[in-house]
C-alpha cells in the first residue's frame, strides 16, 4: 500500500533534506525514497546543491508533485482487475 505523502509533514521533517529554488520546495529524491520505502527511479528530477552534513552536496531533488506524479501505482489486483472491467462493460 502506497504511503500518503503529505508536503507539510515533509517540510517539517529535518531529516529530508531541501531547498527552496525559484520559489518550489525541492526535496532530496535519497531521503524522500528512504521514508516512503519506495522506488523513486520515475519521478523527473533536478540536480541541485544542497547543505548535507554539513558540507554543500549536488544530489537529484524533485518538487512534491513530480514525486507525487512518479510515484509507482500500486499494481491491482485479479479481482480488483475483473471488478473494474465488469464495471465498465455495464456502462
Amino acid at each position: 500500500m502506497l504511503r500518503i505523502l503529505q508536503k507539510e509533514k515533509i517540510l517539517a521533517d529535518e531529516t529530508i533534506h531541501k531547498t527552496e529554488f525559484e520559489q518550489q520546495w525541492y526535496f532530496s529524491l535519497e531521503d524522500i525514497a528512504e521514508y516512503l520505502q519506495e522506488d523513486l527511479s520515475e519521478v523527473e528530477y533536478l540536480e541541485l546543491p544542497l547543505l548535507i552534513g554539513g558540507q554543500r552536496k549536488t544530489v537529484k531533488t524533485a518538487t512534491f508533485e513530480a514525486i507525487e506524479k512518479g510515484r509507482k501505482k500500486e499494481e491491482l489486483s485479479d479481482f480488483n482487475k475483473a471488478l473494474l472491467k465488469a464495471r465498465h462493460f455495464k456502462k
